[in-house]
């Protein structure tokens, strides 16, 4: 009877982890599918940065003086 009741706990305590074990794979799967997409999107991204920059870069200066060339009126 004894050894009836040990085999019984065994074959719970089985279950039990394997249900645990089901559930991590599927959490795994969920955490690597939105790393999958954030990372997709961290590159549409960064592309997008350099596209900016690029055209940052290629835009003509203006005509107007630069911080360093303004000078302070004398009453401030």
């Amino acid at each position: 009877m004894n050894q009836i009741l040990l085999q019984e706990a065994l074959m719970e305590r089985l279950d039990y982890l394997e249900v645990k074990v089901a559930y991590q794979e599927d959490t795994i799967e969920k955490l690597n599918q939105i790393l999958i997409e954030q990372q997709q999107s961290l590159e549409l991204m960064e592309r997008k940065m350099s596209i900016v920059s690029d055209k940052l870069k290629t835009l003509q200066t203006s005509d107007l003086p630069s911080a360093d060339q303004i000078e302070i009126p004398p009453h401030y």
